[in-house]
């Protein structure tokens, strides 16, 4: 890992006076061991990053569910500058076209400073501004056929011309076809790397993380510049996944598919969750039915419904939730402050069930309202958000 094992030096309380608290927060998240729960815990404990350095091999004291990496880690820490170790890992990440960014960083990404823990440190390629704009993930498995590659294009297409940012995880399969179509259609698009910025993961697509930074997109990681990696870390990637989009879509995913941990990932942190549907005898699309199947995520149905759900579509925005009729406006409201079925609607709003039925089938017709199983219906994202709930 960079900056560790530099060796003994000046006593740690001269190092850590002369650091910022920036040099110091870097330092320490290049600790082996010190992920972004164990980081969490030393900034409550300590109060800083800086504090947490100088306490040394007795910062993690008492401290649970840490690994005796960290504890070894922490220990060496006397006679190390955090100076130099933070200069070392911005010099290697400028070296290969990137940036380091901290929670301390107006350039952090906001989506992710709701996750617990979120990543103290990301190392970044490409435009920093990507990360402002509206986002959905495209997911699928790795091994995709030709209808999971096509669903995975199409959806990335007319999310892209619809100026949602794709975000990904630029390995092979679904992925790859999701950020190969929104920098095709003109869009942004952000890979998070499960590798370091200058080690591409997988190494096919290098070329293709290089369109993505020339297309105004971005690339991400958690990994430091230079850092030696054996299996590439994929569980904590499609946390940050998740974290970025407002949705997450699996295009298609087997049974034991990274997708699907992405997807429990989005329902963990209150994201949107869609899945596309696939032919029930097809392996592929096993994890996606069940998720339908299950009432984890909503089906796909088409690219049309699926932008009108999250809250776009081509050309237009969906109607204002103020044009609503009187009874549509009352079942809305009602279903964004706990979802029902037609006859719980019924018992709240007071209205006949042929005036409810017809106003959620005109709300389904909106993009505004998603049916589970034909029986309990709730409010889509756009809802949410035309609604101010969001």
């Amino acid at each position: 890992m960079i900056g560790v094992g530099t060796g003994p030096g000046k006593p740690t309380e001269e190092h850590v006076a002369r650091a910022s608290e920036r040099e110091c927060w870097i330092a320490l998240s290049l600790l082996p061991g010190v992920g972004p729960a164990a980081f969490t815990q030393l900034l409550r404990r300590h109060g800083s990053a800086a504090a947490a350095w100088r306490a040394g091999e007795h910062a993690l004291d008492g401290m649970r569910r840490i690994g005796d990496e960290a504890v070894a880690a922490m220990a060496a820490t006397a006679g190390r500058d955090p100076r130099e170790m933070a200069r070392r890992a911005e010099g290697a990440t400028r070296a290969a076209g990137g940036r380091v960014i901290t929670w301390l960083d107006e350039e952090y990404p906001r989506a992710l400073l709701n996750l617990d823990p979120r990543p103290p440190t990301l190392y970044v390629a490409g435009d920093v501004e990507v990360f402002e704009g509206r986002a959905v993930a495209i997911v699928g498995t790795r091994r995709a056929s030709g209808y999971g590659l096509a669903v995975a294009t199409e959806i990335a297409d007319e999310l892209a011309r619809a100026d949602v940012v794709v975000v990904s995880g630029l390995a092979l399969g679904a992925d790859g076809a999701a950020h190969r179509a929104a920098v095709a259609a003109g869009g942004r698009s952000i890979a998070v790397l499960p590798s370091p910025l200058d080690r591409i993961y997988p190494p096919r697509h290098r070329g293709l993380a290089r369109e993505i930074v020339r297309g105004g997109g971005a690339l991400v990681t958690e990994v430091p510049t230079g850092a030696t990696v054996g299996r590439p870390d994929f569980a904590r990637r499609n946390r940050i996944i998740a974290g970025l989009a407002e949705a997450v879509v699996v295009t298609e995913a087997p049974d034991r598919s990274g997708a699907l941990l992405t997807a429990a990932a989005a329902t963990s942190i209150g994201r949107e969750l869609y899945a596309v549907p696939g032919p029930i005898g097809a392996m592929a699309s096993r994890g996606c039915n069940r998720l339908i199947a299950d009432q984890q995520a909503t089906i796909v149905t088409s690219t049309a419904a699926l932008l009108r759900q999250i809250g776009f579509s081509r050309g237009e925005r969906p109607p204002a939730v103020t044009a609503l009729s009187e009874v549509e406006g009352q079942v809305l409201e009602r279903l964004l402050e706990r979802s029902g079925s037609i006859e719980e609607l019924v018992d709240r709003t007071m209205h006949p069930p042929a005036a409810v039925a017809s106003a959620l089938t005109l709300l389904e017709a909106r993009g505004l309202v998603n049916p589970f199983g034909g029986a309990t219906f709730h409010p889509t994202l756009a809802a949410k958000r035309l609604a101010g709930v969001l």
